[in-house]
């Protein structure tokens, strides 16, 4: 009887050529054979040093560009970059449009901005510095002077939000709030939310208030019920 006969064997796994190539090169950036900036070597290089055909390396820099590790454009050499949080978002962009479209799904999206923004709100309330408060204070006044204006308000609004996430000087913090609020303003009827917008207004006057005085407390009651309320309608 064979030895092998007592073994349990598995077969081997099919890999298509082009996620083997997208493998061993991200191997290659990830260990700094291939460090951020560097040029990497052409197609025809590639297709040499992995045996296989054109179509099986274009494939695998694409998805190496997807995932933020090469930068293509069109003339010129792909290049090494690093990713960022911009990226990790932008991957994940089409799967949160989908999910979207789904009520269940849209509330699942709405509450998870609720507890990112009440966090980011106490926390700003904190450690806000009077240029801050100068910065929040501007991006007020824009927003409460475009109420009656459903592109321009929705515009300044975002931005007076964005300001607070500014406050805490943690770029992946406002890209974060940036993709959130953009995937559920897709979802949004405009009729429905511009009867909103003068309550939205003085929500956010309060919000301003909490944070100029300070006080993380107030901060989180106000952002909650601003938010509480934009769910109920949303």
């Amino acid at each position: 009887m064979s030895t092998l006969d007592n073994l349990t064997l598995k077969p081997l796994k099919k890999v298509k050529l082009s996620d083997f190539v997208t493998d061993e090169i991200e191997k290659l950036i990830l260990d700094n054979t291939f460090k951020e900036g560097d040029v990497l070597p052409s197609e025809r290089e590639l297709m040499t040093a992995f045996g296989v055909g054109r179509p099986s390396v274009r494939e695998a820099l694409q998805k190496l560009s997807q995932k933020g590790l090469v930068e293509i454009n069109s003339g010129e050499k792909t290049r090494v970059t690093r990713p960022c949080t911009q990226t990790i978002v932008s991957g994940l962009s089409g799967i949160a449009i989908g999910l979207l479209s789904q009520d269940k799904e849209k509330m699942q999206f709405e509450h998870l901005r609720q507890l990112f923004e009440i966090s980011v709100v106490r926390e700003a309330a904190r450690v806000r510095t009077e240029e801050d408060v100068e910065k929040l204070s501007a991006a007020l006044e824009n927003n409460l002077a475009q109420v009656d204006n459903y592109d321009r308000f929705i515009e300044t609004d975002i931005a007076f939000h964005r300001t607070i996430t500014e406050i805490l000087g943690n770029p992946m913090v406002t890209t974060i709030y940036e993709s959130l609020v953009q995937w559920l303003i897709r979802s949004r009827n405009p009729e429905t939310f511009a009867k909103l917008h003068q309550i939205s207004c003085e929500h956010h006057v309060e919000i301003f208030k909490a944070i100029q005085q300070g006080d993380p407390d107030l901060a989180e009651r106000e952002m909650r019920h601003h938010l509480d309320n934009v769910m109920n309608n949303a």
